[in-house]
């Protein structure tokens, strides 16, 4: 049996809306899979997460943060 596979599609652009693994990976570059482990702390630098069940969010200024400290690479490892 195969799945469901929910889409992430934006509802509203309120930036206090929370992101899905789709938006961050297209918003850093990145894949998916890439997002997800650096959410689940199997890969460094780890990304600010929520965990909704088995669904996982993302704050936008937790994103931004992310992406705007570049010191955070040289000090998680």
């Amino acid at each position: 049996m195969i799945a469901a596979v929910q889409s992430c599609r934006p509802v509203s652009d309120d930036p206090a809306r929370l992101l899905c693994v789709e938006e961050v990976a297209a918003l850093l570059g990145m894949s998916t899979a890439w997002v997800r482990q650096h959410a689940n702390g199997l890969g460094r630098p780890t990304i600010p997460s929520v965990k909704l069940g088995k669904a996982v969010r993302f704050r936008r200024e937790d994103v931004q943060r992310f992406i705007a400290d570049p010191v955070r690479m040289r000090g998680e490892r």
